[in-house]
């Protein structure tokens, strides 16, 4: 019976690690006490992460990358999601909404320069630099609320969206009057159905 626990328990830790997207973690999560070395090693580098945590990654995976050091506090409003959810705030910026009935991650929001999107991209960029970036590769999409583009929002594929605010104090994710030298001072990763 000891032999299939460990066997089980083996094969459980296995399946985290190859389900996780671990990649671009920021220095200072490689010295995080609580980092694990397996979690160190990149599976997938290409798949759009902040801190090292993707959206849909289990709430262990993320506990694995970030370790415990969190408020949280809970929602049973639905929303956009779908599910009741926690919203974990990590005193270093980072805020990550995990569903309660999914137990995955929902929504990932960065409001400081302690981590970097998967493409090495921080608060405090400016808007010359990451927009031209990510409109090489990436296209913004239309707004449903009037013509134009969303600047600042890149549909990443998959119906995932990055979104850099260059005003968060608007309350606002959509940005208005960007300048080449505005700088990002908040990146969202999101699900474009979780959107209006």
């Amino acid at each position: 019976m000891k032999k299939v626990f460990l066997m089980f328990t083996a094969l459980f830790l296995l399946t985290l690690l190859i389900n996780s997207c671990t990649s671009s973690k920021s220095p200072s999560q490689d010295k995080s006490p609580n980092h694990n070395n397996a979690v160190n090693e990149t599976i997938n580098e290409n798949l759009p992460s902040i801190a090292g945590v993707c959206l849909d990654d289990a709430a262990e995976i993320v506990d694995m990358i970030l370790g415990d050091d969190y408020e949280q506090t809970f929602s049973e409003i639905e929303g956009h999601f779908g599910e009741p959810y926690y919203i974990r705030n990590y005193n270093d910026g980072l805020s990550i909404l995990i569903g309660q009935n999914s137990g995955k991650v929902l929504e990932i929001e960065l409001t400081s320069t302690n981590y970097e999107t998967w493409q090495g991209d921080k608060i405090g960029d400016t808007a010359d630099k990451v927009l031209s970036k990510y409109r090489e590769k990436y296209t913004e999409p239309e707004t449903i609320h009037s013509d134009g583009k969303l600047e600042g929002w890149f549909d990443i594929g998959n119906g995932i969206i990055l979104i850099f605010d260059f005003n968060k104090d608007d309350n606002m994710i959509v940005n208005k009057d960007i300048t080449p030298d505005s700088k990002v001072e908040l990146i969202k990763l999101t699900k474009m159905q979780y959107l209006d």
